[in-house]
């Protein structure tokens, strides 16, 4: 498969996936601001892993842009290699590898997040749920 079928295949991918995302988030209108659906925040930490996931193995095909031998030794085609390593993989961060690295870490970050307030929210639920006192009523 082409890196642009990838490329595009994850698209839809994501844009289905999204609707995880966008199902644990509730409210009608900015107004009524939003909930959680507590219920769903699993799913939504798998599905923002798997992005994670996803964008880490992009950089990595960035990451071999970098390392594409010219097609030629003529000057525009080391030139064009030149350019397209740099775009892909230089040493700095502003490059595709460096973005998408990036943008993985914030969705590991959220995840993360996500998994806490789910955590806090359980035991919270747990010490609202009445207890039973010792013995029958009389």
């Amino acid at each position: 498969m082409s890196i642009e079928n990838q490329w595009c295949g994850a698209t839809s991918d994501a844009m289905r996936r999204s609707t995880a995302l966008s199902a644990l988030f509730g409210g009608s209108d900015a107004a009524a601001g939003f909930s959680i659906d507590y219920e769903r925040v699993p799913h939504a930490i798998a599905d923002l892993e798997e992005a994670a996931d996803f964008f880490e193995d992009r950089a990595a095909v960035a990451h071999g842009l970098a390392r594409v031998p010219a097609p030629g030794i003529d000057g525009v085609s080391l030139n064009a290699v030149a350019q397209i390593g740099t775009w892909a993989s230089d040493t700095g961060t502003n490059n595709l590898e460096a973005t998408l690295l990036a943008g993985a870490q914030q969705l590991r970050v959220f995840a993360q997040k996500l998994r806490e307030d789910l955590k806090t929210y359980l035991q919270v639920e747990e010490l609202n749920i009445p207890r039973a006192s010792p013995g029958l009523p009389r």
